[in-house]
C-alpha cells in the first residue's frame, strides 16, 4: 500500500509529540531543551533514553508483588520473634 507524505508527516509529529511528552514527564521543558535544542525534528528517530545499568529500569529488576509481600511477612516474623526472644531473657 502506498503511503501519501501526508501520512508520514502526520506519523513523524505523532512520534515526536509522544517523545516529548516523556521527556516532560521525566525531567520537564530542560530535558526537552538539553534534546532538542529547539529543534524538536531532532525526536523523529532513535531513542530518548539511555540503556545504561544506572539509568534503565526493567521488569526482572524488581521483585513481583507476591514476592514482596512474602518477604515482608517473613521479617515481621522475624522481628517478633526476636522481640519474644529479647522478653523470655529478662
Amino acid at each position: 500500500m502506498q503511503r501519501s507524505r501526508e501520512y508520514r508527516r502526520k506519523q513523524r509529529r505523532r512520534v515526536i509529540r509522544r517523545k516529548i511528552k516523556i521527556l516532560k514527564g521525566i525531567g520537564g521543558n530542560e530535558y526537552v531543551y538539553a534534546w532538542t535544542h529547539d529543534k524538536p525534528g531532532r525526536l523523529a528517530k532513535g531513542k530518548i533514553h539511555c540503556s545504561c545499568p544506572l539509568c534503565r529500569t526493567k521488569s526482572y529488576d524488581f521483585l513481583p508483588h507476591r514476592e514482596e509481600k512474602q518477604q515482608e511477612a517473613a521479617r515481621q516474623a522475624i522481628a517478633e520473634a526476636l522481640c519474644e526472644f529479647q522478653q523470655d531473657r529478662r
